[in-house]
């Protein structure tokens, strides 16, 4: 079996071609939407490993690359699971290199996606091709899965795969940044717009009843009355659950009166909440102003139900991804939770694969800072202990 040293020899053998790896993946745009060309891009890396790549999709726009490494033995499988979308450039701010770059300076590689997430897509490809370069046969199979729309809630990606039955296994890694530590629950996501409608007139005069502006503020401020309660639902993980009025859209025209206002709504909740008890929580308030005033009728488009992520701390996966980081870096690995949502937790809900989220960049840091970056250092131990979880599980 390979000892961490013998693949930290062949990592820093590999220095070269691991950054080449990303900075091809950073100096492709694919902000949410946008991800054939970058999808090509990993289709290529990926066939020089001597890997088949697959694009699965709903649509030839929606592409999705999966490749798996069969060894030589029965065994489990193992997913290695990442998004290939990325946030957009930050509006009037490019930053120093630009959000396209690939930039490497001596500490960083630099550009959008660098921390969330094609730092940890490209770690865990230059795991599997360095580990099938040394000779590795694991027992069962390594799936590499890089999915499109993960930033909007996955519609295309991960949620069109697993009911395609195309994410089953056994266990596996969402190579999502946490700075390191290992991820093994996020507390579910409910996101929805509130869109709300009124005839159009001139704002010459008042609007005759309440134009769709009014009608989204008097909504909102019912639900930011409500807010106290969502506090009061504690938890020892995550503190407490939370809701967030994140956009506001409404009117075209300073002269007339919004004929149509639309709101997004992000509620982090807690263990024990569902999406159904979320949405029915929301409803119940949105319907008592409409009993008031049968003028305040309203749509819910739901835009992202990410589930719990709740991974026993004593699974194999986690026991095999701590001696690894603490092998390669001679520190104690660290057992995190968060609100939040991923991929994995979508996974995990739809078939039980337990997933944690590990990924060497900055979390919360990075994603949608004008100068997202990841260190060197930090991504190229990714690759190692990447590497040295497969060896410990799939040996």
């Amino acid at each position: 079996m390979f000892t961490a040293e013998q693949i930290h020899q062949v990592v820093e053998a590999a220095r070269q071609e691991a950054i080449d790896c990303l900075v091809e993946l950073l100096q492709t745009p694919s902000v949410t939407e946008d991800e054939v060309a970058v999808s090509k891009v990993f289709c290529k890396w990926i066939s020089r490993a001597g890997l088949q790549p697959e694009i699965h999709g709903i649509s030839e726009e929606h592409p999705n690359v999966l490749a798996e490494w069969f060894g030589s033995r029965p065994g489990k499988r193992f997913i290695f699971n990442g998004h290939m979308d990325t946030f957009p450039p930050t509006e009037g701010d490019p930053g120093t290199y630009g959000p396209f770059s690939g930039k490497v300076t001596q500490t960083h590689i630099y550009g959008r996606g660098a921390a969330d997430m094609k730092g940890g897509d490209a770690a865990a490809l230059m795991a599997v091709t360095l580990l099938k370069r040394m000779g590795f046969d694991p027992r069962g199979s390594i799936l590499l899965s890089y999915m499109c729309d993960e930033e909007i809630g996955g519609r295309y990606g991960v949620k069109w795969l697993v009911d395609q039955e195309l994410l089953n296994g056994d266990f596996g890694i969402c190579m999502e940044p946490t700075k390191g530590k290992i991820l093994v629950g996020h507390s579910g996501i409910y996101r929805a717009w509130i869109t709300y409608t009124a005839p159009a007139y001139s704002s010459g005069r008042e609007h005759p009843t309440k134009n769709a502006l009014e009608k989204s503020v008097i909504a909102i401020n019912a639900l930011y009355a409500h807010r106290e309660n969502v506090r009061a639902r504690k938890d020892p993980y995550y503190d407490c659950a939370s809701l967030s009025i994140t956009t506001l859209h409404a009117g075209g025209a300073t002269n007339v009166h919004a004929s149509q206002s639309r709101f997004s709504i992000d509620y982090r909740m807690v263990p024990g909440q569902t999406h159904e008890q979320v949405e029915g929580e929301l409803r119940e308030i949105l319907d008592r102003l409409k009993a008031d005033d049968p003028e305040m009728e309203y749509t819910i488009e739901v835009i992202s139900d990410r589930p719990v992520l709740d991974i026993p701390e004593d699974a194999e996966v986690v026991r095999a991804c701590c001696a690894a980081f603490e092998e390669v870096t001679g520190r104690p690995a660290q057992l995190v939770r968060r609100h939040g949502g991923s991929d994995a937790a979508t996974i995990f809900g739809h078939n039980g694969i337990l997933m944690p989220n590990w990924g060497a960049a900055d979390d919360f840091g990075e994603s949608t800072m004008p100068d997202e970056k990841i260190p060197i250092a930090e991504y190229l131990q990714s690759v190692e202990y990447y590497m040295l979880t497969l060896v410990k599980l799939m040996s």
